[in-house]
């Protein structure tokens, strides 16, 4: 098989067709470039260039269809050489990315994949949806995606073996129906809260909010809560609390006029949104869409 040098040597003959100023084109010697010339013939099989006249040389009928077929060949691979450095910078390729559903009621995921694509514009995003956080850091913790965008509670196990970047906090606090008693009452008791029946997502699905809630009812009102409905999506809760079915504890929404948040009773706790990774994933494009994530 021909070698790129040979090739190389090939291509410049063509064009100047004349030994001595293509071997100082290559800077190389006429007797090297001559070698050069008659092993590229012995692979090819045929002559390809006519010696006949020593001062003009020209290309034989085989030569002319050699060059038309070869002389794209340093075009493409400089091509390749380029796509693959755009590769190794993390320009190219796929980025796989799953979200938890509740990360969206406090996370802008749009905006974000936006500023992604208008920095890397052939990075193929492909996005999935999940029910819980729990789930899709199991998702990304076996390799099924490069990328996680989980809601957080500090201390979770969700994120166990990940190495994770936070985005934003949002508090968490009592959610009421603008109708309730309690929801304007102007010193709320922790007490209070234990003849209330709630709205809580299924222990499955947010394990650690659940566990935070039980702890708190426990500490403050020595009962379990009444559990009356569970929800599974902000949303879902959300619309319950609304139609008066229950009290909630969710990431506040100020945009609420029909939901009145009180956060005295469990100040302090709050939730992160993050994005999360597997360490060993060496993704060039990963490490790319990170950077872009403001904390």
């Amino acid at each position: 098989m021909a070698t790129f040098k040979q090739i190389r040597n090939f291509l410049t003959l063509a064009q100047e067709l004349h030994f001595a100023r293509a071997a100082e084109t290559l800077g190389i010697s006429q007797a090297a470039l001559s070698a050069e010339i008659r092993k590229l013939e012995q692979n090819v099989g045929c002559q390809l260039f006519d010696r006949s006249d020593r001062w003009q040389i020209r290309l034989t009928d085989a030569g002319s269809a050699y060059l038309q077929h070869i002389s794209p060949l340093p075009e493409l691979l400089d091509n390749a050489r380029e796509a693959a450095k755009r590769a190794v910078r993390g320009e190219t390729g796929e980025l796989s990315i799953v979200v938890a559903n509740t990360v969206y009621d406090s996370l802008d995921v749009g905006r974000l994949f936006r500023r992604m694509h208008d920095k890397y514009p052939q990075v193929k995003l492909k996005i999935q949806d999940r029910l819980s956080s729990p789930q899709s850091a199991e998702l990304v913790r076996t390799g099924e995606f490069d990328a996680g965008l989980l809601a957080y509670f500090h201390q979770s196990s969700s994120v166990d073996g990940l190495r994770y970047k936070k985005i934003m906090d949002t508090k968490i606090a009592f959610a009421f129906p603008a109708s309730h008693p309690l929801a304007r009452k102007k010193h709320l008791r922790p007490e209070e809260l234990c003849k209330c029946s709630f709205v809580m997502p299924p222990r499955a699905e947010a394990p650690l909010l659940r566990s935070n809630f039980d702890e708190f009812f426990i500490s403050k009102c020595h009962t379990a809560p009444q559990i009356s409905h569970e929800a599974v999506g902000l949303h879902a809760i959300r619309q319950l609390v609304r139609a008066g079915l229950g009290v909630s504890l969710i990431p506040v929404d100020n945009r609420e006029k029909n939901i009145v948040f009180r956060s005295e009773p469990v100040s302090g706790l709050q939730r992160s949104i993050i994005i999360a990774w597997d360490g060993n994933n060496h993704s060039s494009a990963l490490h790319n869409f990170i950077s872009l994530v403001d904390a």
